[in-house]
């Protein structure tokens, strides 16, 4: 008997459940999905770019730069055009540079059992550096 009357609790309970949750009408099911495909639609096009530096972002304006003047001789119009966006790139991410917050020694130290944990990858730079050293480094 108490096991019946525990089903009958368990089926009371689940019947007023049933009545407390609303049923999702079907314009805010649209706009919910709608603005999760709107919201993952912007992360893919904008999650790679949010990972570029503006260190990067100088180089590759520099490097641009650079370029241009080598390409002078041999194109001098789209040369032209290369200097003029490498000098846009440098001079616009060097002004972002001084309102931009977000430097490493503000980033908030992670910590498991009791012991800080770097989540950080080595950056292409490092890789590259690495790389150098252990094929050209401290030969004797």
């Amino acid at each position: 008997m108490p096991e019946d009357k525990l089903q009958r609790e368990i089926e009371d309970i689940l019947n007023r459940l049933d009545d407390f949750v609303p049923e999702e009408g079907v314009t805010s099911r649209v706009r919910r999905r709608s603005s999760s495909a709107a919201s993952g639609f912007g992360r893919a096009l904008l999650g790679p770019l949010a990972r570029i530096s503006l260190r990067q972002v100088m180089l590759t304006a520099l490097a641009l730069t650079v370029l241009s003047f080598f390409f002078m001789k041999v194109e001098p119009d789209f040369a032209r055009w290369m200097l003029i966006a490498g000098l846009i790139l440098f001079f616009t991410s060097f002004g972002l540079s001084f309102f931009v917050r977000g430097s490493p020694a503000r980033v908030e130290t992670r910590y498991w059992r009791d012991r800080p944990i770097d989540l950080e990858q080595p950056t292409f730079g490092d890789r590259l550096r690495a790389w150098w050293q252990a094929k050209f480094g401290q030969r004797r």
